[in-house]
């Protein structure tokens, strides 16, 4: 799952207190019909973000397993791209048939992917989501009361050889990755060169958190996709992964310094605890140069039907002028309501400027992902905005993800 491309505007500038009174009632009620959906379904198994941990080595079972393969609950154990996002492989894409729908096992879905190993040399993949966004009167974004699609990506991999793939990743916002990825080495291990989204981090999903948005790894408009070469390994329990790229955005590269990034960790079925680095000075010359530093931790925990999901940074920002020092934090809740129905809330905070105490933002979101068919998501979503200076600007955002 990965890259929704396009509502930062519409999602996370503006926000507001929690305080109820002036919450318009069109609003209320929708929040309301929310949480009372929520309360329908009594029982409670095991839920996750990250399908490894919400399923453990359960991901692997009943699923054809090549001979050799590593089960690993790393991005690699479902993606084309061992960083994780963008196309499933033939593991993932059965994962997701026998797994997620509410209506179980479909056999002609299964035929569908199954028809891919026929010819496995050529595969192709696609996102789509589309939305619906309501927000209230003194928001100010565009997205107040509009249809729109969010993401439209077509995948395209060619493996010609076990340790060969080229991959091609484009669409609707111009997020695009292209990279030839050397693979299946010792250790699980992977050489990756081309364009691509660097490293770091939580690669959750949703593009406008931020620890996404904010550290400039939402890679919309292309903005944050990088050239520059990779290496990593992903084991049964430890991962890494190392960039060197650019820093730029773009080919050739304005100045003589590199980009660099790195994550790695354990993943164990029910437990992650990892950490993430990031350095690139961008500008031509010493009168623009800005040198931005981050580094973090992430981890994720499931304990009795309840999983937890949390990220945390330090971010550095210097220039010849002026030095920032800032924070960023995501913690996300999942719990499994019956097969094909999570409910989730989610806590994004950020905080450009230590010293500055009227920019930090914060918000609440709360909802349910429904899987009703194969290949077809249901978000539901109620935003509560927090600023310091309070106004209306509540969200409501019901999204249909299509998938293969």
């Amino acid at each position: 799952m990965k890259n929704i491309a396009c509502i930062s505007q519409g999602l996370s500038h503006r926000s507001i207190a929690t305080g109820a009174p002036g919450v318009a009632p069109c609003v209320r009620f929708r929040g309301l019909v929310l949480l009372i959906f929520l309360l329908l379904f009594p029982g409670v198994a095991f839920a996750l973000p990250q399908f490894p941990v919400r399923f453990g080595s359960g991901i692997y079972e009943g699923h054809h397993q090549h001979e050799g393969t590593i089960q690993t609950m790393d991005c690699r154990a479902c993606h084309v791209n061992p960083t994780g996002g963008g196309m499933r492989n033939q593991h993932g894409r059965s994962f997701s048939i026998e797994k997620l729908p509410w209506t179980g096992l479909n056999e002609e879905a299964k035929k569908a992917v199954e028809a891919l190993e026929v010819f496995p040399y050529i595969s192709f993949g696609t996102d789509l989501r589309y939305a619906y966004l309501q927000a209230e009167r003194e928001s100010n974004s565009p997205f107040k009361d509009t249809f729109f699609t969010m993401q439209s990506d077509i995948y395209l991999a060619f493996t010609p050889t076990k340790h060969l793939t080229v991959y091609y990743q484009d669409g609707l916002q111009q997020n695009r990755e292209v990279f030839g990825l050397i693979h299946s080495l010792s250790y699980n291990g992977h050489f990756k060169f081309g364009k691509f989204l660097p490293p770091y981090g939580l690669k959750i999903a949703e593009h406008t958190s931020f620890i996404r948005e904010k550290l400039g790894f939402g890679n919309t408009f292309g903005k944050a996709s990088e050239s520059g070469l990779e290496l990593g390994f992903g084991e049964e329990v430890w991962f890494g992964n190392a960039a060197i790229f650019n820093g730029s955005g773009a080919a050739p590269d304005e100045n003589h310094e590199k980009g660099i990034s790195a994550t790695g960790g354990i993943k164990t079925p029910r437990f992650w605890l990892a950490g993430s680095y990031y350095r690139n000075q961008t500008g031509k010359d010493a009168a623009n140069k800005v040198t931005r530093q981050y580094f973090g931790v992430y981890t994720a925990i499931y304990f009795q039907g309840v999983s937890f999901l949390g990220e945390w940074d330090h971010i550095s920002v210097e220039n010849t002028a002026l030095k920032t020092d800032g924070q960023v934090a995501y913690a996300e809740l999942n719990t499994l309501l019956k097969p094909g129905v999570v409910a989730k809330v989610t806590y994004d905070y950020y905080d450009p400027d230590d010293n500055n105490a009227g920019d930090r933002l914060q918000r609440i979101t709360a909802g349910v992902d429904l899987y009703p068919y194969p290949f077809v998501e249901v978000l539901i979503q109620y935003r509560r905005n927090k600023e310091e200076i309070e106004s209306k600007n509540d969200q409501f955002l019901m999204m249909a993800h299509l998938f293969f």
